[in-house]
Order: structure tokens, then sequence, then C-alpha cells
């Protein structure tokens, strides 16, 4: 999925501020910092003002162009974690926030992210947890299948227990690691849900019929407004689970 850099900084701008409470975790002396999955550069930006030395890396073109644009004094490379290039050396911190649950391989992951981090070199993650945006999810499959159209669910959301044996099994030692309920406002009004499912499931939608998809958003709104409505927004109904580890 590509993403589109402008929407990402206005409509869905609430992933980086979010992730910011993750940047409390990065420590005070001037590190040499690996922004796994970083977007359009803002978190990086504010990691590079605190004093680190931070490479940002993301899959997305869109977003390192974004990036460098807004931010050319800083490093931001095209590159994909599960396949890394020779251009990405060693860190003392890897930094990622809203990304590892679009990766299926965590078992991969983890061991890329172990090779590029010095010993005791310190993992600081955030991500959706099990059961994240689960209302939305439920729904979303109930009209595809009502279409007879096969929901194949994209993102990886896992649990504590889960994750810290990943973790273990490949040579981090958890400082900390927590489920927690974020409930999420998002922008737009009443437009705002349609606009969260264009971006986050994008590529199911195109999938469908012009028909087909304006049907699938209507029975959404109308199945979600008990639950997810709250006075003039949609509040999705995320949970996230945040990582403090060290690799040993």
């Amino acid at each position: 999925m590509e993403w589109d850099a402008k929407k990402y900084n206005t409509t869905h701008d609430f992933v980086f501020k979010y992730g910011a409470g993750l940047l409390e975790l990065v420590p005070k002396e001037p590190k040499k910092v690996l922004d796994i999955g970083c977007g359009t550069g803002e978190l990086t930006k504010q990691m590079a003002e605190l004093g680190h030395e931070v490479t940002g890396i993301d899959q997305s073109l869109n977003m390192i162009n974004q990036a460098k644009e807004t931010y050319p004094e800083l490093i931001f490379l095209q590159e994909d974690i599960l396949n890394p290039s020779d251009q990405i050396g060693l860190y003392d911190v890897a930094f990622s926030n809203a990304v590892f649950h679009w990766i299926p391989d965590q078992d991969l992951l983890l061991k890329n992210i172990g090779e590029h981090l010095n010993v005791n070199g310190q993992l600081i993650c955030e991500f959706g947890a099990v059961g994240n945006v689960q209302k939305i999810r439920e729904a979303f499959g109930r009209e595809l299948n009502a279409l007879g159209v096969p929901f194949e669910e994209p993102f990886c959301f896992t649990s504590v227990e889960n994750y810290r044996i990943l973790l273990e099994k490949n040579h981090f030692e958890v400082v900390e690691i927590l489920e927690y309920e974020r409930p999420t406002p998002l922008k737009g009004g009443k437009s705002g849900l349609n606009e969260w499912m264009e971006q986050f499931y994008a590529a199911e939608l195109e999938e469908l019929s012009g028909e087909q998809k304006d049907k699938v958003l209507e029975n959404m709104e109308r199945d979600l407004k008990s639950k997810l409505w709250n006075e003039d927004h949609w509040e999705a109904d995320y949970r996230r689970l945040r990582i403090n580890a060290v690799k040993m």
C-alpha cells in the first residue's frame, strides 16, 4: 500500500501526535537512533531536536520524499526493514511508532532489528494490540461477507504474552511491555470514519465497485454510530502495545 503523505499529515496526524509519548522512553543522552517506519519524519525531527543522531527509514517513497522536503537536514532512506540494504548500519536505539502491526513476519522483523542494534541497544516501539479497532474490523468483515468477498485481515495485532515470547526468542530482555486502551478521535466530523477506512483499508475498498463501496461505508456508519460516534466525531476503538526492551 502506498500512502498519501499530504493526507497523513493532516487527516491522520493523530498517528505521530500520539506517538510523541514514546519519546519519553528514549535515553536523555545523545544516541544513534534508527526510526523504523518514520513516515513524514515528524518524530524523527523531534528526536533530532533532543540531540540524537537519527536516520529515518520507510518503505513508502511518498513518505520519504515528503520527509526529505520538510526536513532536508535529516537523513531519510527508502528501506524495507525486512530486507534492509547495506546503507543501514548499527544503532543504539531502534524506535518505531504505529508500524509493526503492518508487518506479517514479526519474527524476521525482530531478528533484523537485533542485527542492527549494538549490544545493550534499546528497542522502543508502539503498535496495535490484540483487539485494536475491533468494532471497525468486525463491521467491515460483516459487510464484505454479505457481498461474498473474502476478508483477509491485513494487520498483525498481538498480545503482551505472545510478543514477550517473540522478544525473548530474538534475544531481547523486556524492560516494559503493556497493553492499553486508547480511544482515538477521528478528524472530519461525519466523514471521519469513511476517511479512516479509505486510508487504512484502501486496498480492500479498491476491490469493490463504486456502488459496493458506498453501500459498505453507509452500512458501517449506520451499524457503528451507537458504538463509536461521540457527539460531533467518530472515536475509533484503538488498543496499543508499548514495548521497551534491550538487546542482549
